[in-house]
């Protein structure tokens, strides 16, 4: 009994709820750590709205080395993968293997392009997916915005069956 409940201990570490209170932080700064926003599924947790009755949460993760701080967080957020789901939490970019390519950073403006593929596991997922990558990405005090593609092509259009 002692055994499963230092397991259960060493996991919720693994996955601390983090302050809603902005930080201070800039998009290129060196962090060891990084804030990603994962799903609230049916809202139990406090957060912003998203998707069908969903709340985003923000999640404090360790990064395994030293990272520009918003690079660290969206390649923290894209390779989470289903692992915080012990700690209640849903992932929905957990089943689809994307990476960061590249990031530009222009006047408050952030275009992240991404290559891989999607694979979305209902329509709650899209909105969820846009929500997670870019409240990941705009909680930088020097990120106003910021756009996402796939392999060129606007993800949000993606996500709407547009693209």
């Amino acid at each position: 009994m002692k055994r499963l409940l230092l397991i259960l201990l060493l996991l919720a570490g693994c996955s601390r709820r983090a302050s809603e209170a902005p930080r201070d932080l800039e998009a290129g700064q060196t962090v060891r750590q990084a804030r990603i926003y994962l799903i609230s599924v049916g809202g139990k947790e406090i957060g912003p709205k998203v998707g069908c009755g969903d709340t985003a949460v923000p999640v404090e993760v360790d990064l395994p080395l030293d990272s520009p701080a918003l690079a660290g967080s969206l390649d923290a957020l894209l390779d989470a993968g289903k692992r915080h789901e012990t700690a209640g939490f849903y992932n929905a970019l957990a089943s689809s293997p994307l990476k960061v390519q590249r990031i530009d950073l222009a006047g408050g403006e952030a275009r992240v392009d991404l290559t891989g593929y999607l694979e979305i596991g209902g329509e709650c997922d899209s909105p969820r997916v846009l929500d997670q990558l870019t409240r990941t990405a705009t909680q930088f005090s020097d990120v106003k915005s910021a756009e996402f593609f796939l392999d060129g092509k606007p993800l949000r259009e993606l996500l709407s069956g547009k693209g």
